[in-house]
């Protein structure tokens, strides 16, 4: 029942790196069964940064169910064990329900963690009563309590009981925000204290394996300046006040054009996706808002270095991994004015308020008309170059909150 498959071979292959970091904290993370890709990007994010510090006093350990898609290239060198644990709806998965029910204790995935030497189970739930690992909550954000019109009553009651027993059962509550702080000290007060800010900062995509632009253009048959909104089609994401600024644009004279990326799959509305693109044909803006879908990452690569600016018309966010991107590579970007986007305030942005297309087609017409190739090309240099003592912050905040917790 307990099985560690790749963990085993990952641990000889990195045995001498082991030895020589026998005292270092071995540091559990589960990765959703869901498909989450904004929860990937952030433990791909988590694991390079924590691979930046001096003497590597963390090792993370990444835990997954056995019939996961192949996940293994987007951590590399990060220890994997696999478990039926951990697959839904398994002879294993429903064992271990039942005896946490039980029990009041997640014993099973507790003793797989023991036996693999984890005393840290970070940005996940908690093990139960009286656990010997100590356990680090993470809540994205609140998005319920403030857009429940995207959510059906049930999901709303559901979201509320889990991130109750994160608080109530974890040892420390992650957030990634002040505005997701201010939030989880309203929804749980008697918890204040469990709190602990980290602003996570995304690693600046790899221009040496990014696919050349024209081919680019003659894969998804564009031409010309762009700009890129690489959001999931989610209806809180807020595409449609893009394509009217689009139209306004348009009746302008002074058409730009959009490449959208990202999964059309909304469980939570499954009708969205087309109603979008009935929407963008109703107001006849196709030619000038492409949607591209899930792309490879080098195409997405190469879109967002060449990419006139991001935008992300968002009209709520955790902390947005688009804007850090965008920070992290130096780009222009247009984004909603909501509270978390000035909290990570990007240094070269455009605001727009969220429901108010005018102002956002005035917004895209700035950064087109601000935009120089050149000088672009050598703030993004310079972007990457300040970015190691960014993800060195980011690290050592991290690595706090471990040392906290461990002492405790």
């Amino acid at each position: 029942m307990l099985e560690r498959g790749r963990g085993r071979i990952c641990r000889l292959v990195d045995e001498e790196f082991a030895v020589n970091n026998a005292q270092s904290t071995r540091v559990g993370f589960v990765l959703s069964s869901d498909n989450w890709l904004g929860g990937r990007n952030y433990l791909r994010n988590v694991f390079s940064a924590i691979g930046t510090l001096p003497g590597h006093p963390i090792t993370p350990v990444l835990f997954a169910g056995k019939r996961q898609s192949d996940f293994s290239a987007d951590f590399p060198g990060i220890e994997l064990v696999l478990t039926s644990l951990l697959d839904n709806k398994s002879p294993a998965w429903f064992a271990r329900k039942v005896l946490a029910k039980v029990s009041g204790q997640d014993f099973l995935l507790r003793k797989l963690l023991e036996r693999n030497n984890v005393s840290v189970l970070s940005h996940t739930y908690h093990l139960g009563r009286q656990a010997s690992i100590k356990t680090i909550g993470w809540i994205p954000d609140f998005q319920h309590v403030h857009l429940p019109e995207f959510f059906t009553p049930e999901e709303c009651r559901l979201r509320d009981r889990e991130y109750m027993a994160i608080c109530m059962g974890c040892d420390k509550v992650i957030v990634s925000s002040e505005c997701a702080r201010a939030d989880l000290l309203s929804f749980s007060p008697k918890h204040a204290d469990k709190a602990e800010l980290l602003h996570f900062v995304a690693s600046p995509v790899p221009i040496a394996r990014a696919t050349s632009l024209p081919e680019l253009q003659r894969l998804y048959a564009f031409e010309g300046p762009y700009f890129l909104l690489p959001n999931q089609f989610w209806a809180h994401k807020n595409h449609r006040v893009v394509l009217d600024a689009l139209q306004i644009l348009t009746t302008r004279n002074q058409p730009l054009l959009v490449l959208a990326t990202g999964s059309p799959q909304d469980y939570r509305n499954p009708s969205f996706y087309p109603s979008l693109l009935r929407y963008a044909t109703e107001l006849g803006v196709l030619d000038c808002f492409r949607i591209l879908g899930q792309i490879p990452f080098d195409h997405i690569a190469s879109l967002m270095h060449h990419t006139v600016a991001f935008i992300n018309p968002s009209r709520f966010e955790g902390w947005s991994t688009s804007v850090e991107e965008a920070k992290s590579m130096g780009k222009q970007i247009v984004l909603s004015d909501i509270t978390v986007h000035r909290e990570q305030a990007p240094e070269r942005s455009f605001f727009f308020p969220s429901e108010d297309p005018e102002a956002l087609a005035d917004s895209m017409q700035a950064a087109f008309n601000r935009f120089d190739a050149q000088h672009d090309a050598a703030i993004q240099d310079s972007a990457r170059a300040h970015f190691p003592a960014r993800q060195q912050k980011f690290a050592e905040t991290y690595w706090d909150i471990i040392k906290r917790l461990s002492e405790n």
